[in-house]
């Protein structure tokens, strides 16, 4: 199957160039992308440009602009003077391939802005977590406190509980959830005035209803106001930094032999000795 281009009737028409021989009145794109063109009059070096349509111009399988244009210009080489084609299709054609190579302009410089935008953030986050990772360094052999959001319960003991209590809060609960996020343990507080500070809690670490010990794993702790609907504080370990580390995520501070995050970190004092 060919696309063709009509170049209307030929059949007097003799141009005032080189020698010519009679070809299409139509111009026609092969399968392999070269042009086909009888039954009309050409000269013998417009013949050789129409024939050489094998070369890379013509050799992809999709008409692009150029072959387009191409194509243009050869059939208005080959159109009787007389009988001239309209304009007004060509003139349609052209303000589509504009359109088209606006809208594939736009797109290539949208995707480079991306690109750009995306090594831009990469090299932010980089720096970032260098900032990150330099400010870690000093906090060897200070005493810190970080927040204890999850803990790993080993079974068959209770667990006590550091907790920091916000100013307003005089009661509220510690709530033990397990890995999905269910509620298993409930502890209440409560403080001598409404100020906040420090307190501790036990979790017995069974089910209230069977009396069972909960097998040892991983749980998250929260602490609550007295009515539950919002956060009334936080648990917290103190320790001293006993080492730094630095991974993809970025620094972790080695506290009591665990590792927080730089993120956990709430209070920094200058160690005893």
């Amino acid at each position: 199957m060919s696309n063709t281009i009509s170049t209307g009737s030929t059949s007097e028409y003799t141009p005032n160039s080189q020698s010519t021989r009679k070809v299409s009145g139509a111009i026609s794109r092969n399968e392999d992308g070269s042009l086909d063109i009888t039954n009309g009059w050409a000269s013998a070096e417009d013949s050789k440009v129409v024939n050489e349509g094998k070369s890379d111009l013509f050799k992809k399988n999709e008409m692009g602009k150029d072959q387009f244009l191409n194509l243009l210009v050869t059939q208005l080489k080959y159109q009787d003077p007389l009988n001239p084609a309209q304009d007004t299709e060509f003139i349609t054609q052209l303000a589509q391939f504009s359109q088209l190579e606006f809208t594939q302009n736009s797109t290539s410089a949208i995707s480079t802005l991306a690109s750009n935008m995306q090594d831009f953030m990469t090299m932010q986050n980089l720096q970032a977590q260098s900032i990150t990772n330099a400010s870690a360094t000093p906090l060897l052999g200070k005493d810190v406190r970080v927040m204890e959001s999850t803990f790993h319960h080993k079974g068959l003991s209770e667990r006590e509980f550091n907790i920091y209590v916000m100013e307003g809060n005089s009661q509220g609960t510690v709530l033990i959830k397990d890995k999905d996020g269910k509620v298993i343990g409930e502890i209440g507080f409560a403080m001598d005035d409404s100020k906040g500070g420090d307190t501790t809690v036990k979790w017995n670490g069974k089910n209230p209803d069977t009396g069972t010990s909960y097998l040892g794993g991983e749980y998250t702790v929260e602490v609550v106001n007295s009515t539950g609907t919002k956060s009334a504080g936080y648990a917290f370990q103190d320790g001293r930094v006993s080492g730094v580390n630095f991974n993809s995520s970025g620094a972790s501070l080695t506290i009591n032999g665990l590792q927080y995050g730089l993120g956990y970190l709430v209070k920094v004092k200058e160690s005893d000795g």
